[in-house]
């Protein structure tokens, strides 16, 4: 749900666009993580450009299960935006737990191009390229994960 006028805020919906990334991420969601990419996006994951929505969620499932623990946040972002086109750089940490239980971290960078589509900002590109990789310091044990039955 969009509470601004995407043409009157784009910045700030764009924005919004990566967060919903990082909650999605958390989440585990493919679903509403798929759903920021437009039909025709690009990614680029791990040295190779995918090409396609179905690829590209296809290929974050597949990689998701190989990391039980992944705590995705943004550190911060430059964005531009005219019209219904969009670029950035969004800087991000993440801490992982592999499949076999290594704790590592990562700090990189997101290459994006966004596009107006339908009723809110998508991913038309999106590179993530490494700034630091090593020993991260989540341990499996201490990993309660996202509560899914809220109420309130």
């Amino acid at each position: 749900m969009n509470l601004l006028p995407l043409d009157t805020y784009p910045i700030t919906a764009i924005e919004r666009l990566n967060a919903d990334y990082c909650d999605a991420v958390l989440r585990r969601d493919a679903g509403d993580w798929g759903a920021l990419w437009r039909d025709d996006a690009r990614w680029f994951f791990l040295g190779e450009w995918l090409e396609g929505n179905a690829a590209i969620v296809e290929r974050w499932t597949a990689a998701m299960t190989g990391f039980p623990v992944v705590l995705h946040k943004i550190i911060s972002q430059q964005i531009n935006a005219e019209g219904d086109q969009g670029e950035g750089r969004v800087y991000l940490e993440e801490e992982i737990v592999t499949a076999e239980g290594d704790s590592l971290r990562f700090v990189g960078v997101y290459h994006d191009r966004y596009q107006l589509s339908g009723d809110r900002w998508r991913y038309a590109s999106r590179r993530f390229d490494l700034i630091y990789q090593g020993p991260g310091g989540i341990i499996p044990t201490g990993w309660i994960g996202s509560p899914t039955n809220i109420e309130y």
